[in-house]
């Protein structure tokens, strides 16, 4: 018997890539966004030079933080280098928003650049500033 709801579980718990400090370290910071945002749509913590997930929080299996993972280091990267070669004028990455038309994308730089955090969420949950104090908060 196919019963379609068996199929598609939803993922609703903070689940770690890796088993060693950086995955717990991960999953802390996780864990802390999702008790503070729980409407969050999906959080995850990356290896920025590798583009590795070390943690990450789903509510949706369409939510994959593999897909989007290499795209968001490689804009950081990019941003980086942009920074480093004086193509605009300002200080250090603090994080970048991502503004779409109901969803609002937030990726803040930690651990000295070498990892980032990722948290989606619905605009109609949290605004731009709720998502930035809270994972200012999370990732400090």
């Amino acid at each position: 018997m196919n019963i379609p709801f068996f199929n598609r579980l939803q993922l609703k718990k903070v689940t770690a890539g890796v088993a060693d400090e950086s995955g717990k370290r991960a999953m802390q910071v996780l864990e802390g966004l999702l008790a503070d945002i729980p409407e969050q749509l999906m959080s995850c913590v990356v290896d920025t030079s590798s583009g590795k997930v070390l943690a990450f929080y789903t509510t949706n299996s369409a939510y994959n933080p593999n897909q989007i993972s290499l795209r968001y280091a490689k804009l950081l990267r990019t941003m980086e280098d942009a920074l480093a070669a004086k193509a605009w004028v300002g200080g250090p990455l603090t994080d970048v928003s991502v503004i779409l038309e109901d969803q609002l994308h937030h990726l803040r730089p930690l651990n000295d650049g070498k990892w980032y955090c990722f948290l989606a969420v619905r605009t109609a949950d949290a605004n731009l500033g709720i998502a930035k104090e809270i994972m200012r908060r999370h990732t400090a």
